[in-house]
């Protein structure tokens, strides 16, 4: 003959955070409660796109007001953002990051404070199915330039929402004056030489320069060659004049 145990479940408040208690027959098992919990925007998004993490901490855990809670982010090899984070938790136990996906594959967030902490939330960030387009502006020299200086340059690489796109490399071309066709004004006629590249930094921005031998006026032209997540894009050519 088969016994047959009603499971009965009982919700009730454990420090303001909920627990579970579930009894079969004699048996009883009370789930561990969380004292800080995480969510994110997304569960999967593309590579390049930017997700929210937002916690919550019991306030009555923090030892003070405004203190700190160490968020770790695991991420795939080669994405810069695979480290631990000290967010402030404001007066109602509320904390948030706002990240970029830098890398594909799959991702972790886990918070910490003290003994306390939250269960891992998951994220997949897959390939593009279409590049975001790129902005590449160039300007320079702010000052006279003679003949033996340096000719200093620096540009902006950003999307087409106008945020800097950070840590790419961006190529540099300086073509001689044109002596054989001194009125004419034809880019195709210079002697062109590619250097670089040189390394946006984490708000898009670069500098370079290049020697100034010859008497003139110049043409520079940079070029970003584009990656997984952002197009390739050329900038205008400048036109310094070398004294």
């Amino acid at each position: 003959m088969m016994r047959i145990y009603n499971i009965i479940c009982v919700s009730f408040l454990l420090l303001t955070t909920s627990a579970i208690v579930c009894a079969t027959g004699n048996e009883s098992q009370i789930s561990e409660p969380f004292f800080i919990d995480l969510t994110i925007s997304e569960n999967s998004i593309e590579i390049g796109d930017t997700f929210l993490i937002e916690g919550y901490i019991v306030p009555s855990l923090l030892s003070h007001p405004g203190d700190r809670i160490l968020l770790q982010v695991t991420s795939p090899k080669g994405s810069r953002a695979g480290v631990y984070y000290q967010q402030r938790v404001n007066s109602e136990g509320l904390f948030s990051l706002e990240m970029n996906a830098d890398a594909i594959g799959d991702w972790s967030f886990n918070a910490r404070y003290g003994e306390y902490s939250s269960p891992s939330v998951p994220l997949k960030v897959t390939p593009r199915l279409r590049v975001k387009e790129t902005e590449l502006t160039l300007s320079g020299p702010f000052n006279t330039v003679f003949k033996g200086d340096n000719v200093q340059m620096s540009g902006w690489l950003r999307d087409i929402e106008g945020n800097g796109i950070g840590y790419r490399q961006v190529s540099y071309s300086f073509g001689l004056p044109s002596y054989s066709c001194a009125l004419c004004e034809d880019d195709t006629r210079r002697i062109w030489q590619t250097l670089g590249p040189v390394t946006t930094d984490e708000i898009g921005y670069f500098e370079f320069s290049f020697p100034a031998r010859d008497n003139g006026k110049y043409a520079v032209k940079a070029t970003f060659p584009g990656d997984e997540i952002y197009g390739q894009s050329d900038s205008e050519i400048a036109y310094p004049v070398v004294l």
